[in-house]
């Protein structure tokens, strides 16, 4: 809670601030009263309201009963503590190229997770041609929720929790995206476990780390993965890499006109100002993120972190109220349809 007294920076500083709100916890109050709870039938899962990883889990079993010859459930395996790390695989063709989506890395961002099941829902349910064309000529494979247990413990105790839950002595947690061995902790992270963006004991250290990175290596191949999509929140931007250096990537060019005309359908869609440029060049430096690791090491060519909703000056930070939900998960769908079109049409997927 930050209340009025505890405004840090006084009038006669001269230093120019602006206080975000007076009671922060207001904002976690109302968004925990918009959770559904955990016992409800997972075939209510809608995007109005939160919901726990159990009902998320629970729907996309629903969703491969509904539709057994194009949705498989997927395990990448257990997590720091047990947890399931459960994504589905969306199949039209078996020699389709394949979109990879992973959300929810960072615990806190309640929003790519929903956006993540909408996005699912959106390819197996949409009546639109332009969303069908796209189910049929591609397979999605997604994850709602690759920190599951930072995503827990979001709902069971600190709903600003980042990290994932590995213990080092008295202190918890890796920031997973900081995590990952390509140019590990060489900026924007630290190696202070008590930080956020705690990078770990050593590159690639975390068992949920150890898993996608298995996980693309077995399948990047195999399922002809030419995208990756990474969501996260909030300041609206669409990212491509590096974000360890200002170095630019082979087909930076392409990954900005794509990302510029994502930006583009999103504004005609909504009226939201989304941003797009490398993320050295957008947001701030960081290293070890999955993104960078999925193009330099796996060799996804096409790569984008998107931050979503809502815009970098929010009041709201984190805590996204779930009146959002549908809009910004929309917006996400609009880029990424939007970057896979504009990618065919340049033959990243011949």
């Amino acid at each position: 809670m930050l209340a009025r007294s505890a405004r840090i920076v006084h009038s006669d500083d001269k230093v120019k601030h602006r206080v975000l709100t007076y009671n922060f916890q207001e904002k976690i109050d109302r968004n925990l009263a918009e959770v559904q709870p955990e016992s409800i039938d997972a075939s209510q899962l809608d995007w109005r309201h939160f919901f726990h990883l159990k009902t998320m889990y629970e729907w996309l079993d629903k969703m491969a009963e509904k539709y057994p010859n194009r949705v498989t459930v997927l395990d990448m395996g257990s997590s720091t503590q047990g947890n399931a790390i459960k994504g589905v695989k969306l199949t039209s063709n078996a020699n389709n190229k394949a979109i990879f989506i992973e959300s929810g890395i960072h615990a806190r961002e309640w929003i790519s997770p929903a956006a993540a099941t909408y996005i699912i829902n959106q390819l197996l349910t949409s009546q639109d041609p332009k969303v069908q064309q796209l189910a049929q000529n591609y397979n999605w494979i997604i994850f709602p929720s690759v920190n599951p247990d930072g995503y827990k413990y979001t709902f069971e105790h600190d709903r600003m929790w980042r990290k994932n839950r590995q213990l080092f002595g008295t202190c918890r947690g890796v920031d997973l995206n900081r995590n990952y061995p390509d140019h590990w902790n060489s900026t924007g992270s630290s190696s202070d476990p008590t930080r956020y963006d705690y990078a770990g004991p050593s590159a690639g250290s975390e068992l949920e780390t150890k898993r996608l990175i298995d996980f693309i290596r077995a399948n990047a191949d195999k399922e002809q993965i030419k995208t990756y999509i990474a969501l996260h929140s909030y300041s609206q931007m669409l990212m491509f890499p590096y974000g360890y250096t200002k170095e630019r990537v082979s087909n930076y060019d392409d990954l900005q006109e794509f990302g510029k005309k994502a930006s583009a359908a999103i504004k005609a869609e909504s009226g939201r100002d989304y941003v797009s440029g490398s993320l050295f060049e957008t947001i701030y430096p960081s290293s070890g993120g999955s993104m960078d690791w999925a193009h330099s090491e796996a060799g996804i060519p096409i790569a984008y972190t998107f931050e979503l909703r809502g815009p970098p000056d929010s009041q709201d930070l984190f805590i996204l109220p779930a009146v959002e939900i549908q809009p910004t998960a929309s917006e996400a769908f609009t880029a990424i349809r939007t970057i896979v079109e504009a990618a065919a049409e340049k033959g990243y997927y011949k």
